[in-house]
């Protein structure tokens, strides 16, 4: 009979409980009796280490009140015999509590004090008790331990036979004694036979109780088996439809994205690998289209995370509705989206699909009661014309994606194998960055800045990488990836540092530069660690922080304004100064410009260029001036490279400028012959 079958379970039911507790029954009757004999045992141990611990205790304190005792009496008395006298005396008449007593010897053995009067006067120097030489002992031992020991013996039992005995010495050195206290130790038997008798009658006390509970517990189960047996074919029924909802749970856990209900990239990567075996027999062809929205990190830094998710499940819900039910749709991580279109006889289906879901990603969202526009960049790979391996198809989709988003966004793009080739230069460049920073590759050049008398008083330092393959490489040619792959801050506290140093080599030169201007940007700037590290570089190099002049780009600032301002208010808190970079062209919020803790604007180089020749710029970089003088900031034109153009900007303030006219950025030897010159 298999006892696994349901119908055959409700027949053991019962037998299986009782047997059950039966042998329960047994096994605890034997471990309660294994488990009092083993805990008189631990007990017993207990017992006499506590015995032990108490008697010694009540030796060692016995002896102290003796020794302050005798302490006392000699230093009120005259001399040391009239001393010995009163000890004896008044330790005569103490009464000690049972089970212990005081003795005191001099050095030589002579009896000084102790509670049987056939001792007084004697010398027990060389008097044996059961080969024990007991008084010699004591003496020794106490010479040997100033501050008191402990002696265990032999000694001789006025009540019979010898009994172990312990006591406590200590010498006490104005009169040359030892001052004892000794207990026998023959008490610790009655304890232990105490104890015994205890466990015997606990033991005898658990058993009946244990016969007495297992007839009702018996008794018990009968009425619960029967109970249960009834009720099996429901708790199976049960059971079953509990197996069948985790298996489902298990199943949408394992291939599908929690937060928008599309399918997750394991279960896309393995229907992609089985639709590729089957355009192989029948020469149809499928696309994967990789997605990524554009200006998601907007939504999610400046309304936070939870509207972010808001919008992923929007997002998710348009791209559903655009394809065809063929077709499998997923969320690849992050604000990235994947999509396969199978059975695709003719390319231009593909790009009708495409076109369609660029335009209902891009449909206005109503968010917070205000309207937010977001787009998508689309990748295509298409097998079996680019590849029929499913991680390959992927990336090449992948890949174009990037292509769609460096033309401009909000469009799509199919591989192309040179993309490929595009792909590994950007890897390479990234790996090199890394390399750059390690092998100190990177250099600074250093622009002046002059002010109306062309003495130089600050300078904007740049960057520029000798590339051990591609030569000179300027900022435009780097940053850009390195803002994308987020190594930009590396890069700015590289610049921050080295800034920071060559001006401290500087100040040592006795060559004194107002401010040292570094670019920073928007990435690193809002970054949580951004102030820590430039506190640390700063404090690290002993650099006062007001000389330094940390420059942002206008248009940058305005796309996270609040964000930006608490971080403008940290820095100047640190005496950082802040400079607007490209002024002009940003559009910057005149309520934000004044709340903001600037030092300076930089009119932005597009205006000055045509300042003598174009009537309007003329006038705008006039009404800037004129803004900055009224904030009582400090005004820097960017690009001058004209005497005309430093004429005019002259008329309209005290300003300071930069450009061809003055200098190009110069490597530091350069920058530092040109500073020397202008002292000659």
């Amino acid at each position: 009979m298999n006892l696994l079958d349901k119908k055959n379970i409700s027949k053991f039911i019962i037998i299986l409980p009782i047997s059950g507790i039966l042998m329960t029954i047994f096994l605890f009757v034997s471990i309660t009796i294994y488990s009092i004999n083993n805990n008189f045992e631990i007990e017993k141990k207990r017992i006499t280490k506590q015995y032990f611990r108490d008697l010694k205790h009540k030796t060692k304190k016995r002896v102290t009140l003796a020794y302050n005792l005798i302490d006392t009496i000699y230093k009120n008395s005259q001399n040391k015999k009239q001393a010995i006298s009163l000890i004896q005396k008044i330790l005569k008449n103490l009464k000690w509590t049972q089970n212990g007593y005081i003795f005191v010897f001099d050095y030589k053995g002579n009896s000084i004090y102790h509670p049987n009067p056939n001792y007084m006067g004697t010398n027990g120097w060389n008097f044996e008790r059961n080969g024990v030489k007991v008084v010699q002992l004591l003496i020794k031992s106490a010479l040997s331990n100033p501050n008191g020991t402990y002696v265990t013996y032999l000694a001789y039992n006025p009540k019979g036979k010898p009994q172990e005995k312990i006591s406590f010495v200590k010498i006490y050195k104005p009169l040359h004694l030892v001052i004892g206290s000794g207990i026998y130790l023959n008490y610790l038997d009655t304890q232990l036979i105490q104890q015994k008798n205890y466990l015997n009658n606990l033991l005898e006390n658990i058993l009946s109780k244990i016969f007495i509970s297992s007839a009702l517990i018996l008794l018990f189960m009968l009425i619960i088996t029967c109970i249960l047996s009834y009720k099996l074919k429901t708790f199976f029924e049960q059971y079953d439809k509990t197996i069948t909802e985790e298996k489902e749970k298990l199943f949408i856990r394992a291939n599908f994205d929690i937060l928008t209900k599309l399918y997750n990239r394991e279960y896309f990567f393995n229907e992609l690998q089985k639709q590729i075996s089957l355009i192989k027999r029948n020469h149809y062809k499928l696309a994967v289209l990789f997605i990524d929205l554009d200006h998601f990190k907007d939504i999610n830094d400046t309304l936070g995370h939870n509207i972010g998710d808001k919008v992923l499940k929007i997002t998710a819900k348009r791209l559903k509705s655009s394809v065809r039910e063929s077709d499998i749709i997923a969320r690849f991580g992050g604000d990235e989206f994947i999509i396969l279109l199978t059975n695709i006889d003719d390319i231009n289906k593909i790009v009708e699909l495409t076109n369609r879901i660029l335009n209902k990603v891009k449909e206005v969202l109503i968010l917070k009661n205000h309207q937010y526009y977001i787009s998508a960049s689309i990748g295509i790979s298409i097998a079996p014309d680019d590849t029929t391996d499913a991680q390959t198809l992927i990336q090449y989709a992948d890949i174009a994606m990037y292509k769609s988003k460096h033309s401009g966004k909000d469009k799509f793009t199919f591989y192309k194998s040179e993309m490929t080739d595009d792909a590994h230069k950007r890897i390479d460049l990234k790996n090199d960055i890394f390399k750059a920073l390690h092998n100190n590759e990177f250099e600074l050049y250093y622009q002046p800045q002059f002010d109306v008398d062309d003495k130089i008083i600050g300078v904007e330092v740049l960057i520029r990488w000798h590339h051990p393959k591609k030569g000179l490489l300027y900022p435009m040619e780097f940053l850009p990836l390195a803002i994308e792959l987020d190594l930009i801050d590396k890069i700015d506290l590289w610049v921050i540092e080295n800034s920071i140093i060559q001006f401290q080599k500087w100040k040592e030169k006795n060559i004194h530069i107002k401010t040292i201007s570094c670019n920073i940007t928007m990435n690193h700037l809002l970054k949580d660690n951004f102030i820590n590290d430039l506190e640390k570089i700063m404090k690290k190099h002993y650099f006062d922080p007001k000389y330094l002049d940390l420059e942002i780009r206008e248009k940058c600032i305005m796309k996270y304004p609040k964000k930006t301002l608490k971080v403008l208010e940290k820095l100047s808190k640190l005496g950082v100064q802040i400079s607007i970079d490209d002024f002009g062209k940003g559009y910057l919020s005149l309520l934000y410009l004044k709340k903001f803790n600037i030092s300076k604007l930089k009119i932005d180089k597009t205006f000055i260029k045509d300042i003598t020749k174009n009537k309007d710029d003329e006038i705008i970089t006039k009404a800037m001036i004129n803004l900055a003088k009224n904030l009582n900031l400090e005004i820097v034109a960017e690009g001058v490279e004209t005497q005309k153009q430093k004429e005019i900007l002259l008329q309209y303030a005290k300003l300071y400028m930069q450009g061809f006219l003055y200098s190009k950025p110069l490597p530091k030897d350069q920058f530092e012959n040109l500073i020397l010159k202008g002292k000659k």
